[in-house]
């Protein structure tokens, strides 16, 4: 009797494929599993990004700039703020725009093939480059009258790996505003790097 009912088991079992299980494991752990991956690559950018926005206390330091007297440090801040902006527009419209609207993926590793490309990363990449620049001059030379004064500053900071100068507004010094303008910008493309990919977006070889 046991024999038999083992016989009848063991033909029961062959008629399932045998992967079965693992494909029905697979597909049940695979969106947990995605999920994870994104949480934890992206989050510690999150992280990071708000704790060291908080230990230097760069929005503040933006507030203030911005809040205070006219001038080139002023101008240099809200020219910082709009390539910033220009950054998450270039993402937005990388991550957004082109899998959900336009149904696909431009190939980032051939991007030097791909017109479109071919000015977006260039533009992108510029972007960045100007906005960071421009916060941590800003930050770190709040106060000065005169670009030549900040200049002159800006190598003495250098010097002293960082040390604040003296100033009206007591600017956050070299070290601090590239430290904070690094976690804005880290917060930043940790957020955007939440934004889910489409499952069935192609990617596109020639764009």
């Amino acid at each position: 009797m046991g024999d038999a009912n083992r016989g009848s088991f063991a033909k029961r079992r062959a008629s399932f494929p045998s992967s079965s299980s693992e494909n029905i494991l697979a597909n049940t752990d695979k969106p947990i599993r995605r999920s994870a991956n994104v949480l934890i690559k992206h989050g510690k950018y999150v992280l990071a990004g708000a704790f060291g926005c908080w230990w230097t206390g760069i929005a503040d330091e933006i507030v203030g700039i911005y809040e205070g007297p006219s001038g080139w440090i002023r101008s240099l801040l809200v020219a910082s703020v709009a390539f910033h902006a220009c950054s998450v527009m270039i993402f937005l419209y990388l991550v957004l725009f082109l899998p959900y609207i336009r149904g696909y993926i431009p190939n980032y590793p051939k991007w030097q093939e791909s017109a479109r490309l071919r000015v977006i990363v260039p533009l992108l990449t510029a972007s960045i480059f100007l906005g960071w620049s421009g916060y941590v001059v800003s930050l770190s030379q709040a106060g000065k009258r005169t670009v030549l004064s900040a200049l002159k500053d800006a190598a003495v900071d250098a010097a002293k790996s960082g040390l604040k100068t003296a100033s009206t507004q007591r600017p956050m010094g070299l070290l601090s505003a590239i430290g904070g303008t690094t976690a804005l910008y880290s917060l930043t493309i940790g957020i955007l790097g939440f934004i889910p990919t489409p499952k069935n977006a192609p990617v596109r070889k020639n764009d």
